[in-house]
Formats: structure tokens, sequence, C-alpha cells
């Protein structure tokens, strides 16, 4: 694997029309210039880069990042399963206010 230059990736996303987060390609950059071969010399950024640096930052603080360990992995989803619970019970009572209202306007139509 070759080095890839953060300036570089950041122009190049951005001649896709890709808004990108300067910081977050700066921490991709670094993560794969990591697994490259410090001998390698550095190489073009490519369009399937566009695409392996969304499918990082998608995973990116989630359960599904690469290299955290069970411990945190474990964590994140309880956090995640946490939120859903929420979510899914503020949807629960919108849904009541909701019908609540249909039930008041449907005795103006009777």
């Amino acid at each position: 694997m070759s080095i890839l230059i953060v300036e570089e990736a950041i122009r190049f996303f951005k001649s896709y029309g890709f808004r990108v987060d300067e910081k977050s390609v700066r921490e991709w950059v670094t993560e794969i210039n990591k697994r490259a071969n410090p001998t390698h010399t550095r190489r073009q950024i490519v369009e399937e880069d566009l695409y392996r640096y969304y499918d990082w930052f998608c995973v990116k603080g989630t359960a599904y990042e690469e290299g955290i360990d069970d411990k945190t992995k474990i964590n994140r989803l309880l956090d995640e399963v946490s939120y859903l619970r929420k979510e899914n019970e503020r949807l629960k009572d919108e849904k009541r206010h909701l019908e609540d209202q249909m039930s008041i306007n449907d005795w103006i139509w009777e």
C-alpha cells in the first residue's frame, strides 16, 4: 500500500462535489498511511479512495469501527439500543398525539 497525501485527498474529494470535514480526512489518511509500508512512495488518489473514505466515515464511532475492542463494541451497541428505545418512545408519543388530534377533528365532520 502506498502513502496518501492529505491535501490531495481533500482536493480530490471536493472535486467530486463531496463535502468533507478536513479533520476527518486527515485522520483517515493517517490511519491509511499507518498500514502502508514506509518504503512505498506516495500514490495518486483514485475514485475508489472516495468510497473507502465514505465507508470509513460512516462506521467511525460506531460498534462497527475497525480495530476497537469487544468492550468498546458492547458499550457502543448498548448506547445505540438506549437511543433507539428513547426514539421509539418519542415516536409512540407523537403517534398518540396525532391520533388524538384526528379524533378531535372527527366529531367536527360528523
